[in-house]
């Protein structure tokens, strides 16, 4: 990749997730998240505890005001760690939803076309999936418990000069944190990719990753999603621009983030956050589902979709 190269996705990443903030922070602003919310919670509630129905429809515009509310509940006793799991397994469908309208479509889409949508598609099946089971749980474990629907109230969806404007500087502000992130980042891969660094990496990962039939490209897709799949979706297109077949090019964005999940964003991002709310060994089974469940299927589908393509 030249220096045009590496500019010209900068450009792309950064014009993307700025719409795809502004875009959310109107929807929250004018309150239509929370309608969608409010519809979620309402099917929701077929087998989830009835004082954890909104914790879906909370999922849709805020995962930590989610677990935050989660939590309070577990520590007055008000449920238990079984009803939390299934609560949480349930609103991971509604958490895929958010990333769908958050990034994948905004992001992803303009990036790199079909491959997007099949992207969503498989990894929303599993979503589906453990929907599904828990669910066909809970709607045994609550069909005799009293359901509560705190969402019935009227929601004031509400369109102005001023909510638009604020939805739009929000989304500006939120996009700006996201920059000061994704820059310093993207500066490593680049400085990693240019000076042979990345190689040294990609030697420890080679052996395996060609035994599963990747080449050079695709090892330092891997390679570099292991760091940033963000940084690594720009590969993709240029995967595609290259003429890649598209079962590869998904096996690599599978494989990628499934080893981005076990490799560091369970024990940096998201084990520091659960054990901040919840007892250490919740925290901890909160990981492996949250964390490593997702992560091994996405690294079993990359590697069966790699296969498929031989």
């Amino acid at each position: 990749m030249g220096c045009l190269d590496f500019l010209n996705l900068y450009l792309v990443s950064i014009a993307s997730i700025t719409f795809g903030y502004v875009l959310a922070e109107i929807l929250n602003q004018t309150n239509l998240i929370k309608l969608i919310g409010k519809k979620t919670s309402k099917i929701a509630k077929i087998g989830i505890h009835p004082s954890l129905s909104t914790v879906p429809a909370l999922y849709l515009v805020s995962p930590r005001l989610a677990h935050t509310t989660a939590s309070s509940l577990l520590k007055k006793g008000e449920i238990d760690e079984f009803d939390l799991y299934i609560a949480i397994l349930a609103s991971n469908f509604s958490l895929r939803i958010m990333y769908i309208y958050r990034y994948y479509l905004p992001v992803l889409l303009p990036l790199l076309g079909i491959v997007a949508l099949y992207f969503i598609g498989l990894r929303i099946i599993f979503d589906i999936f453990l929907l599904f089971v828990v669910m066909l749980i809970g709607k045994r474990r609550y069909k005799h418990a009293n359901q509560n629907n705190d969402l019935n109230n009227e929601l004031n969806i509400k369109f102005s000069k001023e909510v638009l404007k604020g939805g739009f500087i929000n989304g500006l502000k939120l996009s700006l944190k996201f920059i000061k992130v994704f820059t310093p980042i993207f500066l490593v891969v680049v400085f990693m990719m240019k000076f042979g660094i990345m190689d040294k990496i990609t030697k420890v990962l080679s052996p395996i990753l060609k035994f599963i039939g990747l080449d050079s490209l695709g090892i330092t897709y891997v390679s570099t999603a292991v760091l940033s799949p963000r940084v690594a979706y720009g590969i993709a297109k240029i995967m595609l621009d290259y003429h890649y077949s598209i079962n590869i090019v998904l096996g690599c964005m599978f494989i990628g983030n499934g080893l981005f999940v076990l490799t560091y964003e369970w024990w940096v991002r998201i084990l520091p956050y659960y054990a901040g709310l919840y007892p250490k060994d919740v925290a901890l089974k909160l990981v492996g589902i949250q964390a490593f469940l997702p992560s091994m299927y996405s690294i079993f589908l990359g590697i069966l979709l790699l296969k498929l393509s031989f």
